[in-house]
């Protein structure tokens, strides 16, 4: 004998394993890539900060994706010169050289650069960083235009999130190291 529920029953059963075929069919659809594309890097990456060789290898960890990288260069006054890179019009990383007064102490330089004014100090007490951010002093930098002074440069990011402290570490180091071979000491 034949009971009522028997056709219902299977009914039940086939909508169940449809919603079950939905469902790996969507999840499925998602790991195959039909989600948003991944953001990359679009441009080359600078070459230079200030017109200083730098590795692009150690700025890339800096930069965010994007269409287009813009390096802007400006010296508002003769003791400092300030280079922004940009990314798609917005500021992402800023370098500067920044000529100080032998007698300030190194703590008021570390203070005026935002993005370090928490960081670790190094061993030799000049060199400061974070991930976000560094300040190194030139040693032997010498410039007849700049007498009784002391070079220090800085690295700022704009996105404290995108910081790595080691990375920080490698980037000011060269980008100081470079200063230090330049016109700007001699």
């Amino acid at each position: 004998m034949a009971t009522s529920n028997g056709p219902k029953k299977a009914g039940c059963a086939f909508a169940r394993r449809a919603t079950a075929a939905a469902v790996a069919v969507t999840v499925l659809g998602l790991i195959s890539g039909c989600s948003e594309p991944v953001a990359k890097k679009e441009y080359d990456v600078p070459r230079a900060l200030c017109g200083m060789p730098v590795d692009s290898g150690l700025l890339s960890p800096f930069l965010p994706a994007g269409k287009k990288v813009r390096v802007v260069e400006t010296r508002p006054v003769p003791s400092r010169k300030l280079c922004r890179v940009d990314v798609d019009g917005k500021w992402a990383l800023m370098a500067n050289l920044q000529w100080w007064e032998e007698d300030v102490d190194v703590s008021t330089v570390v203070l005026a650069n935002p993005q370090t004014d928490k960081s670790a100090q190094s061993t030799d007490d000049d060199f400061f960083y974070t991930g976000s951010g560094a300040v190194k002093l030139v040693k032997g930098c010498k410039n007849r235009d700049h007498t009784r002074h002391l070079l220090y440069t800085s690295v700022q990011l704009s996105d404290p999130d995108r910081g790595d402290t080691a990375a920080m570490k490698k980037l000011a180091t060269a980008f100081t190291e470079a200063v230090g071979r330049s016109d700007e000491c001699s």
